[in-house]
């Protein structure tokens, strides 16, 4: 791979070496800004039909993600406004959290224009990752084996899942499904695999 030095980014103020902290190396960064480029349109269409369907609830979800994903790209700025949106939401603040959207769509789209060079280039896809189809097809075969009450197969598979570049935060819930397989509490693992495995993105 071509030796990057996002140079560009860090002038533009993101915080690459905190993007490299989430990610891991270069290679792995650019693939993280190649996904948040590549999901930006049904980011910003979902949040602009919650807020016109007063869809608070969903709005939050939205947001949540947005922060989480912001942040692994370094675009801090963005991730503050998109926590602050989530806080409002949480605290029942709707109208507060939807007068906040215009400054989180700007901070959204200006990101979007500073990464669509990496965006529009040939796809990275690091060796140490899974791809959606594979996730969703180890999702699967996890979710039986949890079901089987396969804990030996659970614990492989579960591991073969945590490949795919899911958000941090879904990752500590895989983690903690691991913990419950390894204390029986299959009902409690099943559940947090579900909720994972349904946000494997194409």
């Amino acid at each position: 791979m071509k030796d990057f030095t996002f140079d560009d980014l860090k002038k533009a103020g993101f915080n690459v070496d905190e993007g490299f902290g989430f990610t891991g190396n270069a290679e792995k960064y650019l693939a993280a800004l190649q996904r948040f480029y590549r999901r930006s349109p049904r980011t910003i269409s979902g949040i602009k039909d919650s807020i016109s369907g007063k869809k608070y609830d969903e709005l939050v979800i939205l947001v949540h993600a947005l922060k989480s994903n912001a942040r692994t790209i370094g675009a801090d700025a963005l991730g503050s406004v998109a926590e602050q949106m989530e806080l409002l939401g949480k605290s029942g603040e709707n109208d507060r959290m939807v007068s906040s959207s215009d400054e989180l769509l700007e901070k959204l789209d200006k990101v979007v224009r500073i990464i669509e060079p990496y965006g529009l280039m040939e796809e990275v896809h690091p060796a140490s990752e899974i791809s959606a189809e594979e996730a969703e097809k180890t999702g699967r075969e996890l979710i039986e084996a949890v079901e089987d009450f396969d804990d030996e197969k659970a614990l492989e598979l579960i591991d073969s899942l945590m490949r795919y570049p899911f958000r941090f935060t879904l990752i500590n819930v895989l983690k903690n499904a691991r913990e419950d397989i390894r204390e029986y509490e299959y009902t409690e693992a099943l559940l947090k695999i579900r909720r994972v495995v349904s946000q494997i993105e194409d």
